[in-house]
């Protein structure tokens, strides 16, 4: 792996989310896009004209190149395990859109193979390298808010029916537990530092058989609790708060990409609010830079979103899809 010149990235799916991260990898130094390739015929072409890079026939072909360092996985739920194993059996970094795989048992056999091979491999968690979760982990790290006793998260959009799209498409492992709850969900595990000891959900399956929204109640080993909801079919509020028996931190709105946290201890004193000045366009780079710098430092995993978390994650969610009765085909 290169230690001082250039990164260079090759994308596998060029849709909506890898549009976000072309530009945010643009706004990394040291970082190249070099190839992509999509199955949608033409459409790796206009990535390419609208980013850059090359235009790879298949995925087999942008694994197989020596110029690639690092394949950005941006396929649809569905097929993650499937283009992380190619990437993976061809000694390439991996950073894998989240969630990683559809359930625990793909993520855990891809975990191993890339430790066999000695691969770099991370869940694109993108917020946790975000200024105001780098901000949110050193106040709790501080103990400011004293011992952690509730923490709340909603994160749900309006995306209008289409029984076709990634969205509402069973055979895509669409829905929003996978698509909009995994982010309250690794946020939850990354306060804590743990999993639930018990798990509560309830869900509201559609005629294409996905959570078109649900709630989930957490209990943890010391008695903190947690409520995430998760929608698909209507705008939640998408703020977090985190409860200490000494105070509170809160992300008021779009807390997946927010430029702002406030800190209110149980005092009369003003809360403290931290704001960071960055492009949301641009939101990916922090994630980016995490890789980049991992890649040159010789680094097999990221301590911010280890993999034994993301497959600890990971078993959290086949646990709520066993309360709610949600089954993909990749369970099967």
């Amino acid at each position: 792996m290169p230690t001082r010149q250039e990164i260079n990235w090759g994308i596998i799916g060029c849709g909506n989310i890898a549009n976000r991260f072309a530009v945010g990898l643009d706004a990394v130094k040291g970082a190249t896009l070099k190839a992509v390739a999509s199955r949608t015929p033409g459409k790796a072409a206009g990535f390419a004209k609208n980013h850059g890079g090359d235009v790879c026939a298949d995925y087999e072909t942008l694994v197989k190149r020596d110029d690639i360092h690092v394949v950005y996985i941006a396929t649809t739920h569905n097929f993650h395990y499937e283009h992380v194993k190619l990437a993976l059996e061809h000694k390439k970094a991996v950073l894998c859109e989240k969630p990683v795989t559809v359930n625990a048992r793909e993520l855990k056999e891809l975990i191993e193979l890339a430790r066999q091979h000695k691969c770099f491999m991370m869940e694109a968690m993108w917020t946790r390298f975000l200024p105001v979760f780098v901000q949110l982990r050193e106040w709790l790290e501080q103990g400011i808010i004293g011992t952690l006793t509730q923490f709340r998260a909603d994160f749900g959009y309006n995306y209008p029916f289409n029984p076709d799209s990634r969205v509402y498409n069973n055979d895509l492992a669409g829905g929003g537990l996978l698509d909009a709850g995994i982010y309250p969900v690794s946020l939850a595990s990354m306060i804590k530092n743990e999993q639930p000891v018990q798990i509560k959900a309830i869900a509201e399956l559609g005629k294409t058989n996905v959570d078109e929204q649900s709630i989930y109640l957490f209990k943890y080993s010391d008695g903190c609790l947690a409520t995430i909801s998760s929608a698909v079919k209507v705008p939640l509020d998408n703020r977090m708060e985190i409860f200490g028996d000494k105070g509170r931190i809160t992300i008021q709105k779009n807390f997946i990409n927010s430029q702002e946290i406030e800190l209110k201890l149980f005092t009369d004193q003003a809360p403290v609010i931290k704001q960071f000045d960055y492009s949301p366009e641009a939101g990916f780079k922090f994630e980016i830079q995490e890789v980049v710098d991992l890649l040159r430092a010789g680094k097999l995993e990221s301590p911010v979103m280890p993999l034994d978390e993301s497959l600890a994650i990971m078993e959290t969610m086949d646990s709520i899809r066993n309360e709610i009765g949600l089954v993909y085909k990749n369970d099967k």
